[in-house]
């Protein structure tokens, strides 16, 4: 029954966050991520998240909204600062408090596979911490990624590398 409960808060404050905070500034961000791309002013700056230099935009707001402390907003040759929100529109959302949590492996619970195996090996795992939710499932051709990002892993340790010890963010993947 405990189990029942948890998944069905996390469900709800999911789709809470998703349909009054994330979607709203998404769809308003559409115009200023384009608008942004075309005509406001960027600098290089130093990674809040890693010692590497990335491109940003000028006005804190802006950058905290359509931009991306972790790989700035052009992370990749091949495509533009507007394709990059439209790919990630939660960007640095996934780092304010009560939108977002950071791994503790004290409060972190879990059932299912306590790994996901880059093989395509058939696993799932549903994992909590507080109100925050999470679901995966893989197999060989296909997976989904739903609530936040939490991982059973982050109970043993959350690599140095992984964004994640900054802000684990929410999903709705199909991969």
């Amino acid at each position: 029954m405990k189990l029942a409960a948890i998944v069905i808060w996390g469900l709800i404050f999911f789709l809470f966050v998703e349909a009054c905070v994330f979607l709203p500034l998404y769809l308003l961000g559409l115009p200023v991520a384009w608008a942004a791309s075309k005509w406001a002013p960027t600098e290089i700056t130093k990674s809040r998240l890693w010692d590497r230099y990335i491109l940003a935009y000028r006005n804190p707001i802006l950058n905290w909204w359509v931009g991306n402390y972790e790989d700035g907003i052009v992370p990749d040759p091949s495509t533009t600062a507007f394709r990059w929100f439209v790919r990630n529109p939660v960007t640095n959302l996934r780092f304010v408090p009560l939108l977002s949590t950071r791994p503790d492996p004290i409060r972190l619970q879990f059932v299912g596979s306590d790994e996901i195996k880059p093989t395509g090996t058939p696993c799932h795992f549903l994992a909590w911490q507080g109100a925050y939710v999470g679901y995966r499932y893989q197999n060989a051709s296909w997976g989904v990624w739903l609530g936040w990002k939490l991982n059973p892993r982050d109970k043993r340790f959350v690599s140095y590398n992984d964004y994640r010890r900054f802000g684990i963010g929410t999903a709705t993947q199909i991969f």
